[in-house]
């Protein structure tokens, strides 16, 4: 993806401390969806981290696929079952809950659906690499990958459903930014007994993997 020392040591401590958080927030959470959500998020932050490095090309693509696939349909799916809930409300009682507004951006049709771009991006991203020096293609990829360089351009259709990827990635840190100062403002933060903010810090954390990601892709897209 890229030989710059700079971006690859930035990525890793990036991606390396939101894998952290999710690996930290997976183990003391008790909600099944939000452990899942930060299953998906754990496994995505370390293939960014993994990705900007060489060695990348000696990990199989395929389950990596399936993975953020899977990912991104369970994230679409909860995205419409928000919507629909959100929906099915009497128009007076939309707004989220003092319970949902403490749960965080779990309840939120918007913000899954943000999720579900993140892990259509990796599928996308996977699919790039691997098509254009990925493990399919063994040493001559490692070469391409040392020297930052994919063998062939994308074609037009992969390079214009990245750029709708980029936009729609961006769209989304925005959206979790948004989101985490409305979380603050209504005053929905509920403090663990280290003072954190589970909801909040899960916001902003979403926001910066999601600008990452856009990143990322955006230098994919460069070349």
């Amino acid at each position: 993806m890229t030989s710059d020392p700079a971006v690859q040591w930035a990525a890793t401590v990036i991606f390396g401390t939101l894998s952290a958080w999710s690996l930290w927030r997976l183990t003391t959470t008790r909600r099944l969806l939000v452990a899942a959500s930060h299953l998906f998020h754990l496994g995505m932050s370390l293939a960014m981290v993994v990705m900007v490095w060489p060695w990348w090309v000696r990990l199989p693509a395929v389950p990596q696929v399936a993975f953020f696939a899977v990912g991104a349909a369970c994230f679409a799916a909860a995205a419409g079952w928000y919507g629909i809930d959100a929906l099915s409300r009497p128009a007076g009682s939309r707004g989220p809950t003092p319970d949902r507004r403490r749960a965080g951006h779990h309840e939120s049709a918007r913000c899954q659906a943000a999720h579900a771009v993140m892990m259509l991006a990796m599928v996308w991203a996977l699919a790039v690499m691997t098509r254009h020096g990925g493990p399919a293609v063994g040493h001559a990829a490692e070469h391409a990958a040392v020297h930052g360089a994919v063998p062939a351009p994308l074609d037009a259709l992969t390079a214009a459903g990245g750029a709708v990827l980029v936009v729609l990635l961006v769209v989304g840190g925005a959206l979790f930014l948004v989101a985490a100062v409305r979380h603050t403002r209504s005053g929905g933060a509920a403090r663990d007994r280290a003072g954190l903010d589970h909801a909040g810090l899960d916001l902003m954390a979403g926001g910066l993997m999601s600008f990452g990601t856009a990143a990322m892709c955006g230098l994919m897209l460069a070349g």
